[in-house]
């Protein structure tokens, strides 16, 4: 590997959407689907979004399988990064976030 890239095996080169779902640290492609018929929770601080997180349908607050996104602010309120770390909603605030 070259440059942060993958050498290519075969007679197709990835396309810049599988190159980009590729986690390195996993060795393995990372794939996120959120159904239209999951659950969602949210937590607020003054005004902002902290913590989104979606799970499928039946699974509680308190259960692993929750993706939850993390939002960090400036002190003007602009948004500056959101990270993911999959957890219970209950656990986010000590979730691996990356």
């Amino acid at each position: 590997m070259a440059g942060g890239q993958r050498d290519v095996y075969g007679l197709v080169r990835s396309s810049e959407a599988e190159s980009r779902e590729f986690d390195p640290a996993l060795d393995a492609k990372r794939v996120t689907d959120i159904p239209s018929n999951g659950q969602l929770q949210m937590e607020y601080s003054s005004g902002n979004l902290i913590y989104l997180g979606f799970a499928d349908r039946g699974i509680t607050i308190t259960a692993s399988g929750w993706l939850i996104q993390k939002y960090t602010y400036d002190l003007s309120g602009n948004a500056l990064s959101r990270t993911t770390a999959y957890d219970a909603w209950t656990d986010r605030i000590l979730a691996e976030y990356l």
